[in-house]
């Protein structure tokens, strides 16, 4: 299975929003909106909004809720390796301001408990 590295970017780099992305550690401008890895064959389509998400109770620690953000996918531009499994999507986004509420995200249970110890010997 091919994993893919997806790339939200801006049309421009004058996009709503262009001051507070920046690149860390030095603070460059971007044009990035977000970016994501994925395994599963289910890549973003065009007029598909980009998710955002956060802790709402602890900002900076980790993942509780996720929202529709208000960039929504114009165009898209995948590469592929001819020798891995590798393949890099990126995806121009337009400013399209929408209502959008934050919903907890719906969490499994810990490995620990999903997992059953194996006796080796």
């Amino acid at each position: 299975m091919n994993e893919t590295w997806i790339v939200f970017k801006t049309e421009s780099l004058s996009s709503p929003g262009w001051e507070e992305r920046q690149l860390l550690p030095i603070g460059g401008l971007t044009d990035i909106l977000a970016t994501e890895w994925d395994s599963s064959g289910k890549l973003p389509q065009i007029g598909e909004r980009v998710r955002e998400y956060e802790n709402l109770e602890d900002p900076g620690n980790g993942v509780t809720h996720g929202r529709d953000s208000n960039w929504i996918v114009k165009s898209i531009h995948k590469f592929s390796s001819s020798d891995t499994n590798l393949e890099i999507m990126v995806c121009y986004c337009a400013y399209e301001p929408v209502e959008s509420k934050w919903v907890e995200l719906k969490r499994g249970k810990p490995v620990n408990e999903i997992l059953q110890p194996v006796e080796i010997g």
